[in-house]
């Protein structure tokens, strides 16, 4: 674990992520906290920009479908859409809810896994105001 600025981060490299893109994007809250559970995982700093297009400032919900997600970075990629969203927005592709994929965004779904303490970080992040 690395500290800086009372912000906890798994590793260099997602220290260095969460840094690069909060100076390059001037993040609110909810792309702060997108960014930085994006910047955990290998697989989803790599492929950002398969989730996240910075020029509409909006997420790909069809990303959870991309055969290079694993079990960990749709965790990952869920919860960031959660925190960015306040919805299950990949539960409703096509129009038609799927309820099988609502479900995978269920607090034991997403947080059973080893991020789960960055995962409290990025709740923080996200609502700054309710941390004391």
């Amino acid at each position: 674990m690395i500290k800086e600025n009372n912000i906890r981060f798994a590793d260099e490299a997602h220290k260095a992520f969460y840094m690069e893109l909060s100076q390059k994007l001037k993040p609110d809250v909810y792309l702060r906290s997108l960014i930085y559970t994006l910047g955990l995982c290998h697989d989803t700093r790599r492929h950002f920009t398969s989730i996240y297009d910075h020029s509409m400032r909006c997420i790909k919900p069809e990303a959870v479908h991309m055969p290079w997600q694993t079990g960990t970075s749709l965790k990952v990629t869920r919860l960031a859409f959660q925190l960015f969203t306040d919805t299950a927005p990949s539960a409703f592709i096509g129009g038609i809810p799927d309820i099988d994929e609502c479900m995978c965004y269920s607090v034991s779904d997403i947080f059973c896994c080893s991020y789960a303490p960055y995962f409290f970080e990025a709740l923080f992040l996200r609502y700054p105001d309710y941390i004391d």
